[in-house]
């Protein structure tokens, strides 16, 4: 993580990520390896998880990540559809220009209960634009992530969705509306 942090010198509002700038200038756009991913999470995963364990020996109380499922096959399906072929395509065309952050989310609607996430129709998969774990030390990268059904939390939080692996990276420089590069601040120790 920077030392510094992005305030907007209007609102003084912390600036994390792409969707805070009220406008980009896309830097560059790289399509990135399939993740390599396992759903040990969702209903189904654990669904056969119980089922190797009441066929093979109830008392087994391996790890059930080895009994995921691999979803590697799915997101490459995923990403020949038009719907998310299209959507990459109009990314890696972005690069060079200044637009409102809000051009690089998918041109359909968020899911219902996850706003930031978007349905890859027939898939079960979703799509968002969010910042990486590791961020560069400069923090201006986005990622096209991928997504699946993860645990119900029930009362302690109802469905989620898992993380499976970013599919394409975004270079980007964050802008004000006006053009200038926003205010860095000294983050203050707590």
């Amino acid at each position: 993580m920077s030392p510094h942090r992005l305030i907007c010198p209007c609102c003084q509002r912390t600036l994390r990520g792409v969707l805070d700038y009220p406008r980009v200038r896309v830097l560059s756009f790289e399509r990135l390896p399939l993740p390599e991913a396992v759903d040990t999470m969702s209903e189904a995963a654990a669904e056969k998880w119980l089922a190797r364990r009441r066929k093979y020996d109830p008392g087994d109380f391996t790890d059930p990540r080895r009994a995921g499922i691999n979803m590697t096959p799915a997101i490459e399906q995923a990403c020949s559809t038009p719907a998310v072929a299209d959507y990459l395509q109009r990314l890696s065309s972005l690069a060079g220009q200044s637009i409102k952050p809000r051009k690089l989310l998918p041109p359909r609607p968020g899911h219902g209960v996850f706003k930031w996430a978007y349905p890859i129709p027939g898939t079960g998969l979703y799509l968002s634009l969010g910042e990486p774990d590791e961020a560069p030390a400069n923090g201006t990268v986005a990622e096209v992530q991928v997504h699946c059904a993860g645990p119900n939390l029930g009362s302690a939080g109802g469905p989620t969705l898992q993380r499976l692996g970013p599919i394409a990276c975004l270079g980007y420089a964050g802008m004000l509306a006006d053009g200038a590069s926003p205010a860095r601040v000294e983050k203050r120790s707590s």
